[in-house]
């Protein structure tokens, strides 16, 4: 695992001192070791966290004739296959790295040879013959990479930090990003919040040579939706989920397992118990909000069962008010999953003991795991009662509750589209239009966030809602917002974490189940529990899901209010100069006597206004808490 970053600059000279300084920039990705190749044109760079082969596999990775150039981030899994293939087709491989086989790959296949791979990955490959840049991302999106064109150049870095290094960079906001950061809680691929910084998607690629700048998606998966065989499937998914953990172990180095209380992390170190002499775990807890908040217990339970060596930490208000701007700005991008420090939490715990973890994340989105699965797929069906729903519908501003309001809202949809994203809002067009200033709705004038969903729903638009849905959050909020917390938290620590529910093989098996098979009456993730209960107690495979989540409503009446004041209604800021200040302050208010529960958008928007702060105001502290 690493972090890399380098400039391309055809017909110029490329800085190797500034890659040279992205690099810095990320050496929390990569605290093991560093390496650089330059050419006039070219620069590439990466810091390095040694898992497999250690000794051995340094990067820059070569070919055999030192041509072709190549620093990746991530874990090749499927590379001792792709080695035996690549050698019997006469390539000599210098060391037993998994990263060594992708310029041979390239070799064979030229551009088509990410498609072969199973893993997580950012890559960055430089072809001197063809004068070409390739950068390329994996399928699902679990590892990160950034890039900009500007001034006859392109750039590119593990993170923002990275390519802010440079200061010919512009700084300018983007609206369009903020109104989608508002609508869904994140900022969809390919924007970031700042206008000259874009986001590779999942399973994109962009070519950079003489004829300028190609970017296409070389995977979509397909949502194939049919098979109904209940008992075989419950057969064939135990078999893959346990080679994708076991897959997952590839590590020359000691390996932990992030444990929450619930289901899905349960299962990983139940597969990790089976094929490891000791298991590792680690867990955190939220006082102050009793079991809803604190799983401490329950993943000690689960540790106990598996004889795994347990470990946790507690966090009060007062600590997380205190890490919480240091948390925005390792994430870069703002957000409002209140849990999101929950994982650096963890994985400083982690640090001292394991580099490398497994964790549960991922299988919630495929799988119909969330309330927002069974409320597409209820929506959806009443529908069909023609103007009854409607009329249920203009109940939804009269209720406090925050999750049966989009519920309301849901049914009065007109199409499938307008379904989906009351599922994913946060912002609706009444409220945007209630709080966005004057000059921020111009400046938006012909902008349409559901866009981002568009482009994904639009390749399963011919399936029900809750097929739809499933595609969508796997390739939409599951990168752009979970898998980005859970890099950029755990490599804030030096530390690699790894989602088995994710592997290429099983995603593909989950894919190929009908809908139903997943989601049975109210109970998602059915056929991932009926499967588990050949692993785990019934306890712990129904156990309510907590998913570290925090006091949040209750710390922003109290604890936070003053930090959410300072954001939000403080003179100079961004907020002040996007929204409507009285707008603001109804909020804050309705919030805080309890009238209606806002800390959705309370958080989204204390999110932005501090992220505005260490990225744009001053942006000094940034890089310095990167370098």
């Amino acid at each position: 695992m690493c972090g890399i970053a380098g400039v391309y600059a055809p017909g110029a000279t490329a800085s190797a001192d500034l890659v040279r300084e992205m690099t810095a920039r990320l050496a929390h990705r990569g605290p093991d070791g560093e390496g650089y190749h330059a050419e006039p044109e070219l620069a590439l760079g990466m810091r390095r966290l040694a898992i497999v082969d250690p000794e051995h596999g340094h990067q820059p990775i070569y070919d055999e004739r030192r041509e072709i150039a190549v620093v990746f981030n991530g874990e090749i899994y499927n590379y001792a296959e792709l080695r035996r293939w690549l050698e019997q087709r006469g390539h000599r491989m210098r060391s037993g790295s998994d990263g060594e086989v992708l310029p041979h790959l390239y070799e064979e296949l030229g551009d088509a040879f990410v498609e072969r791979l199973n893993g997580i990955f950012a890559i960055a490959l430089w072809d001197p013959r063809e004068r070409a840049l390739l950068l390329a991302r994996d399928k699902l999106g679990v590892k990160p990479l950034y890039w900009s064109e500007a001034g006859g150049r392109v750039s590119f870095a593990s993170e923002i930090k990275g390519l802010l290094a440079d200061p010919a960079l512009p700084r300018e906001l983007d609206p369009v990003a903020v109104d989608e950061f508002l609508t869904y809680r994140f900022v969809p691929s390919p924007r970031t919040l700042l206008s000259a910084v874009r986001k590779l998607p999942p399973a994109g690629r962009l070519r950079v040579d003489a004829r300028g700048l190609s970017e296409e998606r070389y995977w979509h998966g397909e949502a194939f939706a049919a098979r109904r065989d209940r008992e075989q499937l419950v057969e064939e998914y135990l078999e893959a989920f346990e080679r994708a953990v076991v897959r997952q172990l590839m590590s020359d180095r000691p390996m932990g397992v992030m444990l929450s209380g619930g289901l899905d992390s349960a299962a990983v170190t139940a597969v990790m118990a089976k094929h490891l002499p000791k298991v590792r775990s680690f867990t955190v807890g939220f006082s102050g909000g009793g079991p809803e908040t604190n799983e401490v217990e329950a993943a000690a339970q689960t540790a106990r069962l598996f004889g795994a060596e347990h470990e946790h930490v507690v966090v009060g208000a007062e600590e997380y008010l205190a890490r919480l701007p240091e948390a925005l700005v390792a994430l870069e991008e703002p957000v409002a999953a209140t849990s999101a420090p929950a994982v650096r939490f963890v994985a400083e715990l982690m640090r001292p003991r394991v580099p490398v973890a497994l964790s549960g994340q991922g299988a919630d989105e495929p799988l119909a795991g969330y309330g927002r699965h069974f409320g597409v797929d209820l929506a959806g069906r009443l529908r069909r009662l023609g103007p009854l729903p409607r009329l249920a519908a203009r109940l939804a501003g009269r209720t406090g509750s925050q999750q049966l309001r989009r519920g309301l809202e849901s049914l009065a949809a007109r199409g499938d589209t307008e379904l989906l994203m009351t599922a994913y809002q946060v912002l609706s067009p009444q409220m945007k239009a209630r709080v966005y200033t004057p000059e921020l709705a111009a400046a938006l004038r012909g902008a349409r966030p559901e866009r981002a969903l568009e482009r994904l729903r639009g390749r399963v638009a011919d399936r029900d809602p809750l097929t739809q849905v499933l595609y969508v959050d796997t390739r939409l909020s599951l990168p752009d917002e979970l898998l980005m917390i859970a890099d950029k938290m755990s490599m804030a620590e030096s530390v690699e974490l790894r989602v088995p529910f994710l592997d290429e093989d099983l995603v593909a098996l989950v894919e190929s189940m009908h809908p139903r098979v997943k989601l049975r009456g109210r109970e998602g993730k059915s056929i991932h529990k009926q499967a588990m209960l050949r692993l785990l107690p019934r306890e712990i495979v129904e156990r309510r899901k907590v998913g570290w989540e925090t006091p949040l409503d209750r710390w922003l009446r109290r604890e936070l209010r003053p930090l959410l004041d300072d954001v939000l209604l403080g003179d100079g800021g961004l907020c002040a100069e996007l929204f409507d200040r009285a707008a603001l302050r109804d909020l804050i208010e309705e919030h805080a006597v309890g009238r209606h529960d806002r800390t959705r958008e309370l958080f989204c928007l204390l999110s932005l206004g501090l992220w505005h702060r260490a990225f744009v105001e001053d942006p000094v502290p940034a890089a310095r808490a990167a370098a």
